[in-house]
Parts: structure tokens; sequence; C-alpha cells
């Protein structure tokens, strides 16, 4: 019967060589500037505005509109 032995593993460093591996184009996430959309944010705030706006202009158009007391 032959023993079940693992195999022998052969010791490498974990240092790779990326260098050689990387495109003309290829940018490191690392170094890159992250650049956000600004419109994300200001969408929800211009309608968040309009709509107080909206409500506010509303609310006063009924108030004056009521009779004198």
């Amino acid at each position: 019967m032959e023993q079940n032995v693992p195999a022998k593993a052969e010791e490498h460093g974990l240092v790779l060589d990326t260098t050689h591996d990387l495109h003309r184009d290829h940018v490191d996430p690392q170094l890159q500037v992250v650049q956000q959309n600004v419109r994300v944010a200001v969408l929800p705030l211009a309608i968040i505005a309009f709509t107080l706006i909206a409500f506010i202009a509303a609310a006063w158009t009924f108030l004056t509109a009521l009779p004198p007391s």
C-alpha cells in the first residue's frame, strides 16, 4: 500500500512583477484622483428646494385669499 504523503511545495516569495503586465493606458487605482459627479448631490437638493418654495407659495396664496377677520 502506498503512503498518501502531501506533495512537497516549492517555496516562492510573494513578490509579483506586475509592471510588465500593465497596458499603456493603465492607471494605478491608488493614484487616481476621484472625480465625483456633482449633479448626483445637487439634483435632489434642487428638487427639495423647489418643493419647499412651491409649498410656501401655495400657502401664501391660500392665506392671502382668506377673508379679513
